[in-house]
């Protein structure tokens, strides 16, 4: 090349060339005054301005300049410190893919050059591998320095190169005049991603190609390069590359410290990863028992859940149960007309006397079994006295009875010469009495009942069985109260 070898500014020897970038062709030199190793740039319209603005900002991950001019034939210079041994793109072009913690290191060390160039307000606008160079290498490190902040956009310089559009942020590939610092996070991305992944996010035969895909696509998922990545990296490369600037990260200090910090979770995982194991495997452990309980307890729920169709069988050996007549309210009825001196027996289902007697009847002789006293009512001779309530009693125009002015009638009726043993009264149970019985009685009309006297009535006396009329003639019927 025509520069190699020349002298600038009879100081400064051009030896060899680094590599091109949008800020101009960058070369190893000599200082020959002071036998010391430079970088020296050279460029064209308003290089020597960005420049200028560029040595404002001091910072171990930028290339610092030191000296700027034009040489007598008119060509612009810059002179840099020390010269670097090669650029970004040469070595991951060597290497390809390289360790994680490595392309980490070289997105920190990058993010901390630009961090200190936008405080200082000054953009990259167009950041690439080829404007990074390799400054020094240790083992499992490298020195990196960025240099050519200030750099056109390779969309309006009328650059061809589909390089230099793979890195380009897609609000510059819609026709951005000016990037802003978001710019330079995408290509911070994009450069992360071609160090871990071997390959550019966006590759095209021409650059119209491939600013339509930066526009349009989004790049490749890492996982189909390589298998042994945390699975943490690739959310925060995409965020850093995320098509609308609002959505990126918005300073490239938050994209470093989620690097670094997310970095940081699996070594603190792996140190605790005994403890954590064992944590787990009993968590896994207690919920396999319960989950087994579970379903134990509901096979054995649904397997002795009880059918009522099946399991209420009837009983061979039961007695039928005896409905209960219709409610009519005629018993109702005739029980509120009870006279005080009767109530209803609801064993037998029949009146009985309360035992008090009433007024005149020398304390109820017949319900004792004993005789009326001397001075009582007529009997008639060798008979007993039988008492029934007044009213339209069929005994009314009997000869034998006398109605009394309570309105109590006294019949004499004969008595055997020789009595029958007396024996307790059993009141009769009416035809329609619910009784618990195999079959259902016949619904028997309720006649209805004469109203009672307000005066009480004696109790029917004892007849012997002998001279008792036929329970099955008309007569029976009025000894039932």
């Amino acid at each position: 090349m025509a520069l190699l070898g020349k002298s600038i500014a009879d100081k400064y020897r051009v030896d060899e060339l680094i590599g091109e970038s949008s800020f101009g062709s960058l070369y190893r030199g000599t200082n020959t005054l002071l036998d010391k190793p430079v970088a020296i740039a050279f460029g064209g319209d308003g290089f020597l301005d960005r420049a200028k603005a560029a040595a404002k900002i001091s910072h171990p991950n930028l290339l610092n300049l030191n000296d700027l001019g034009t040489d007598s034939d008119g060509t612009a210079y810059a002179i840099y410190e020390s010269a670097p041994s090669e650029m970004l793109s040469e070595a991951l072009g060597r290497e390809g893919q390289i360790p994680v913690e490595m392309a980490i290191d070289i997105a920190r060390q990058i993010g901390a050059g630009l961090s200190a160039a936008h405080a200082a307000g000054l953009i990259h606008g167009d950041l690439s591998p080829a404007s990074v160079i390799v400054s020094s290498s240790e083992p499992g490190r490298v020195g990196l320095k960025v240099f050519g902040f200030g750099s056109e956009n390779a969309l309006h310089d009328g650059s061809a190169d589909p390089a230099r559009f793979a890195y380009l942020a897609p609000e510059q590939c819609s026709g951005a005049e000016h990037a802003d610092n978001r710019g330079d996070i995408y290509s911070l991305g994009a450069i992360l991603y071609e160090s871990i992944a071997g390959s550019k996010p966006f590759v095209g035969e021409t650059a119209s190609e491939i600013m339509m895909r930066q526009i349009e696509e989004p790049p490749p998922p890492l996982s189909s390069f390589r298998t042994d990545l945390p699975a943490w990296i690739e959310p925060v490369i995409l965020q850093a590359m995320a098509k609308n600037p609002d959505a990126r990260y918005q300073t490239v200090d938050a994209f470093v410290n989620d690097l670094a910090n997310a970095s940081a979770v699996p070594t603190a995982i792996a140190a605790t990863a005994d403890n954590s194991n064992n944590l787990w495997k009993t968590a896994f452990v207690v919920l396999a028992g319960i989950s087994l309980l579970t379903i134990g307890l509901i096979y054995v729920t649904y397997s002795r859940r009880t059918d009522p169709v099946t399991a209420l069988q009837p009983d061979a050996n039961g007695m039928p149960v005896q409905p209960i007549n219709p409610a009519t309210g005629v018993e109702e009825q005739n029980l509120s007309s009870l006279p005080p001196e009767f109530s209803y027996d609801a064993n037998t289902n029949t009146m009985v006397p309360t035992g008090g007697g009433v007024p005149g009847d020398a304390g109820n002789p017949w319900l004792n079994g004993n005789n009326p006293p001397p001075g009582g009512p007529p009997i008639g001779p060798g008979g007993g006295t039988i008492v029934v309530p007044g009213g339209n009693s069929p005994f009314m125009s009997d000869p034998n009875c006398i109605p009394q002015p309570s309105g109590i009638m006294l019949c004499t009726v004969p008595v055997s010469p020789t009595p029958a043993p007396r024996t307790s009264p059993s009141p009769r149970t009416p035809a329609n009495a619910n009784a618990n019985s195999g079959t259902t009685p016949a619904a028997t009309p309720v006649q209805p009942r004469p109203s009672p006297s307000p005066q009480r009535t004696p109790a029917p006396a004892r007849t012997p069985a002998a001279n008792r009329p036929d329970p099955n003639s008309d007569e029976s019927s009025g000894f039932n109260l």
